[in-house]
């Protein structure tokens, strides 16, 4: 590999990647953060995280489609913030009906100071798509960070 072409290729990925996840059209975009957010390891969070977002399907979808595996669809990102070590998470994710918009609005705020040392969510709709372009691509370009959450997203 030529000297700089490293680069171009994350560069070109990271485009690739904010351009994909712009097409799908989420409508939420949150924040949640952690009381021991400098303390907390991504083992941790992760199992938080995961016991959230179980909860949060089984209160917005039909027992039927729980039981079905069927699940919100959401991307769910774990960063580090800018010190390196105060551990926090973004998701996307949007409703099938308005109905079911509202409801992870409103479900998510509720839940989520249910969940072990949780501090605070911000929830919002994205009301221009093209915002979101990029966000959570920012910490790709640390070599430690594994940001898309697998464990969570659907």
């Amino acid at each position: 590999m030529r000297k700089g072409e490293g680069v171009y290729k994350r560069r070109e990925l990271k485009k690739a990647y904010a351009d994909w996840l712009q097409q799908q059209h989420f409508t939420i975009f949150a924040t949640v953060k952690f009381v021991d957010g400098s303390e907390v390891n991504e083992t941790e969070a992760t199992k938080r995280l995961r016991f959230f977002f179980n909860k949060l399907d089984r209160k917005v979808k039909t027992h039927k489609e729980v039981k079905e595996g069927k699940r919100l669809e959401r991307h769910v990102y774990i960063e580090k913030g800018r010190s390196r070590q105060n551990i926090h998470a973004h998701f996307f994710t949007k409703g099938s009906t308005l109905k079911e918009t509202k409801s992870i609005i409103y479900n998510a705020q509720h839940i989520w100071q249910t969940v072990d040392k949780a501090s605070d969510i911000e929830v919002s709709l994205i009301e221009n798509n093209d915002g979101i372009k990029g966000y959570c691509t920012k910490e790709l370009d640390t070599v430690d960070t594994d940001i898309l959450l697998t464990d969570c997203t659907h």
